[in-house]
This record gives structure tokens, sequence and C-alpha cells, in this order.
């Protein structure tokens, strides 16, 4: 017998199938969510540095829409006692509103796996090595998602996740691992099961959904590259330095490499603004080129000189289509793969 496509972190959550939309920061909204949730996958909310205010109303829209489980993102990078405080206070939020799942990213998990310990809520991190995944372990997560340097948008992984996941699941069980990075289709739900996966976390193919917040031109220009059209490296670093992340070949990455790629300080543009975009809080704002964040569907200014945050997995992502049946799609076809 091959791999169920329904595993035991499945029953563990209450959901029916293992497939995790990323929360991809303001883009991943409650509409998103709720949707992939009420597919049968687990919908997650971006909420990387918002304030409790803005947390409790996101989970209160998506209670709204979804009566089944959902998770929230937190990026716990933190530089300072004033960021871990916040954090602290995000995730205090985020337990006590009961979301399913806080998944978080890019940081120690240890105090905030304490923070929610007894509470019901589950903690996950999304990891880049097995030594990271090691720790988290350690620190009492309840699940790993191994990210490969195939991933969009922020990447912790530097090895393909397909010898990252093998390697960690051999490091860590029986703590569940799930796959990110490079998977965008029914074909790469399946392979991860059969290496062992209890789950997939996918960001580049739920950005190309209806519902994903974010421009219409970003979501047209996923499903038209290919891997080899996103490059890997460090570029917009403005909010956010040494960061590394894979992106779509844009202006802002064709008029650098023109330049003979120059370091930070030097590069054309830095200190212009590329437009004004209104923040999750209904702020407008100027923003600058090489700064972090997602092109909201309103932006007035060239998309092409904004972060097109995607992953190699855009290859397979060739159509834009409501989430519930990329979720609904994503079932059929690994269902096929796995029989095959």
């Amino acid at each position: 017998m091959g791999p169920e496509l329904r595993t035991p972190l499945c029953q563990a959550l209450g959901i029916e199938y293992p497939i995790f939309s990323a929360g991809f920061g303001s883009a991943a909204v409650p509409e998103l969510v709720a949707a992939v949730s009420n597919a049968g996958g687990l919908g997650v909310l971006g909420a990387s540095g918002m304030d409790p205010g803005e947390i409790k109303g996101r989970i209160a829209r998506t209670r709204k829409l979804t009566r089944l489980p959902f998770g929230i993102n937190f990026i716990i990078d933190e530089e300072s006692d004033e960021d871990h405080a916040f954090l602290l206070d995000q995730m205090a939020t985020a337990t006590a509103q009961r979301a399913a799942v806080v998944v978080l990213f890019w940081g120690d998990p240890a105090p905030y796996v304490e923070l929610a310990r007894g509470s019901g809520v589950k903690t996950f991190i999304q990891v880049g090595s097995v030594e990271e995944a090691k720790a988290a372990a350690d620190a009492g997560v309840d699940a790993v998602i191994a990210q490969g340097v195939e991933a969009g948008g922020h990447v912790r992984g530097t090895t393909s996740i397909w010898d990252l996941l093998p390697a960690t699941i051999d490091a860590i069980d029986p703590v569940p691992v799930l796959a990110s990075g490079g998977i965008g289709d029914g074909d790469g739900v399946a392979r991860a099961l059969r290496a062992g996966a209890q789950g997939v976390s996918l960001g580049t193919r739920f950005v190309a959904s209806d519902e994903a917040w974010v421009h219409p031109a970003y979501k047209l220009r996923i499903v038209q590259s290919t891997a080899e059209d996103t490059v890997y490296n460090e570029l917009y670093d403005v909010w956010w330095p040494r960061a590394p992340h894979r992106t779509l070949r844009n202006k802002t990455f064709a008029e650098w490499d023109a330049a003979g790629r120059p370091p930070t300080g030097k590069r054309p543009g830095e200190g212009i603004s590329i437009g004004k975009r209104k923040l999750s809080t209904g702020e407008v704002a100027e923003w600058p080129r090489y700064a972090i964040g997602s092109v909201p569907p309103d932006f007035d200014g060239d998309v092409e000189y904004a972060p097109l945050w995607a992953g190699e997995s855009c290859t397979v992502v060739n159509d834009i289509k409501p989430a519930g049946q990329i979720v609904r799609d994503l079932v059929r076809d690994a269902k096929a793969a796995l029989r095959g």
C-alpha cells in the first residue's frame, strides 16, 4: 500500500486533506484562508507585523466565512527586546483567539511554544535545515515545515526540498514534517507524501488564486513564468536585510543587473518610491524601491518594480482560479498520482 492522501496530521487538526495555503503576508486574507479550509485543506492567515487588534479582526472575519480550522502565520525574526515583546503579544492574541495552528518562521520557536502550551493551539515552524528542525523539535513544536530552496518569497532553505524532506523526517521522527518549496500540483503533493511528508504548504499556487489580495498583473506573471524566470538573492532588503528570497525577474532586477549588480547603497533608483500602496491597516504609504511587501490590487505604480515573490513551482502553475477549486484539483490529481 502506498501513502494515503489523508495523513495522521489531518486527524490531529480536524481537516480533510493535508494541504496548507502559506500565510504570505497581507495577501493571505480571510477570503483566501476560508476558501482553502472550506475545501478541506488548512488556510493560513498572514499576520506578520500586525498589531493585536488587527489580528483579532482578521480572525473574526475568517470565522464569519468558515467554521473549519485555520492557521495564522508570524515571522519571528527578532532584533530587539521590543521585537520580542511585540511578537509575544501577537502570539498571545492568536492563542487567546484559538486559531487551530500558529505557523512560525525565521527564528527560535521556544518562547512561543511555551506561550501556546496548554492553550489547545498547535505550534508549527518552517525551517530550512535539519539542524533547525532538530532544535525546533527539542523546543516542543507540534510539527515542522521543511522549506526547500525552490520556494518563493523569503527562503530559509539552501538545499532542494527533495533532499531536505527525507533527511528532516529521519532526524526528528515522530514529529510530523510537511513539505514546502517547488510544489504546485497534484504530482508534487503525491511525491511529498510518498517521501514521508504528512502534508504540504503551498504559497505560489495560492498567490495565483482569485482570492489572494495581490495585483492581477502579478498573478498573471506567475502563470506566464517558469522556474528559469525566478531568481534567488537578497535584492529586496529594505525593511528586512540579510534575508534571502526568490522572486520573478522584473524591471528592478533588470536595471540592477544591467548596472553590474552593485551592492546596497549603490543600486539604481535607491530611495525612490515605486508608488503608493494601501497597507493592511488602510493607511496609504510610499513604497521605496528594493523594499519588501506584496503588491496589492490597488497599487498605483508599475508592478514590474515591485518584488514579485514566486517559487520554482510557477512552472506548473498555469491558471488563476478560486482557491477552493485549487484544493479540489490538487486532491484529485494527487489521488490519481498516488494510485498510479
